[in-house]
């Protein structure tokens, strides 16, 4: 096996001595009497300096530099012995090397340039601020764009790109490279998304069959009481309805899931819908300030950077196919609609726990159907006892 080389930074032995002579210089260099201007930067400016040196050398490998040092610092502990005395040729040596360190860095500091003052952090306001009431759905106007001719500074006019994540969520990229907070604040939006999308799964996947355990346990035990006490007080206060099962408990944790992720989206819609009439007005700007038409057949207010689809121009008309005439937001639209019923146009409902309000209840009593046809699904397929 070849022989490594010596490291004195990794000997045992090496580090104690070190460690050793550098606690017997600080003591010593500490018990030395120092004028006051010497002592205006530091209280212990021989610990200091005995620090710094200690630092720089201890990166050595060299037997030669290590020898050397070791060296100079048992020498060193010998003058910081007779430099205890006041007046002593040592003292004054030592006084004198402090006062040119001193200088020294005073010097520095003068030819130093003087610093830039910190910017003053920029509070901008955000770009799109909801402008609907409360308790109405989520409505976002542009707060400062699109900006007149005069504010761009003879500049041509760059119309924002409206990007989405893989996820749904929209945001615009107004200049190159992108901000750091905007990618960080996307980034955010979409772990949240992950967080209760997963949430959903995990209740499937985890929750439910840990649910139907349960529920075949209680099963079992509300059999055996009722052949060991015959009581039908006891069978029937054992058996309380679906509602009273654990699976029934699953299914609500899962609909206020199911009921944060829509209201997410929605979110998401309202921000997304702003910020293309965010992006039509620049373009339409960007169009009237340089005077290019749009493509043939684009209405008034399209832009240059429209992108022909296979089947024809972007703008043409919509195929006659099928729609769904369910909402998209059913869970929203019933929460929206029992707060109106109950508090007013308006009103926002307010309360610590979310789940005695009476907008929830309607939502339970409208998805109770769907909830039911799950629990009725989530049935225990698992070997059953013999009796």
């Amino acid at each position: 096996m070849r022989r490594l080389p010596f490291n004195p930074a990794r000997n045992i032995r090496h580090r104690h001595a070190a460690l050793a002579l550098y606690r017997a210089l600080v003591r010593s260099g500490n018990k030395i009497p120092l004028p006051r201007d010497v002592l205006t930067q530091s209280p212990r400016p021989i610990a200091d300096l005995l620090r710094k040196r200690f630092r720089g050398n201890g990166a050595y490998t060299s037997l030669r530099l290590v020898y050397a040092s070791m060296a100079a610092g048992y020498n060193a502990l010998t003058l910081l012995a007779k430099a205890r005395v006041v007046g002593s040729a040592e003292n004054v040596q030592i006084t004198n090397h402090l006062r040119a360190g001193i200088e020294r860095s005073a010097a520095d500091r003068a030819a130093r340039p003087p610093s830039r003052p910190r910017p003053v952090p920029s509070h901008h306001e955000p770009l799109l601020v909801n402008t609907a009431l409360a308790g109405a759905p989520p409505k976002y106007a542009s707060s400062y764009l699109p900006r007149p001719a005069s504010a761009l500074g003879g500049r041509p006019r760059k119309v924002p790109n409206l990007c989405t994540t893989s996820f749904g969520q929209p945001f615009v990229r107004i200049r190159k490279p992108q901000p750091r907070m905007l990618s960080k604040a996307v980034g955010l939006k979409n772990l949240q998304w992950q967080y209760k999308v997963g949430k959903i799964g995990q209740i499937d996947e985890e929750l439910t069959p840990d649910a139907l355990l349960e529920d075949e346990w209680d099963r079992i035990i509300a059999e055996q009481m009722k052949r060991e006490k015959g009581s039908v007080e006891e069978a029937s206060r054992v058996d309380l309805g679906p509602t009273a099962t654990f699976c029934w408990g699953v299914q609500l944790s899962r609909l206020w899931w199911e009921c944060k992720t829509e209201e997410m989206w929605q979110d998401w819609v309202a921000r997304g819908e702003a910020l293309h009439d965010l992006v039509e007005q620049e373009r339409l700007l960007a169009q009237e300030e340089s005077g290019v038409a749009g493509p043939p057949g684009a209405p008034a207010d399209a832009g240059e950077n429209v992108r022909p689809t296979p089947s024809g121009s972007r703008h043409a008309p919509r195929p006659n196919v099928e729609e769904q005439a369910r909402s998209a937001l059913p869970l929203a639209n019933v929460l929206l609609r029992s707060q109106k019923q109950n508090n007013g146009e308006h009103a926002v409902e307010k309360s610590d726990d979310p789940f005695i309000l009476p907008s929830w209840a309607a939502l339970v009593a409208d998805q109770r159907g769907r909830m039911m046809s799950w629990v009725r699904k989530s049935t225990f397929t698992g070997p059953r006892p013999s009796t």
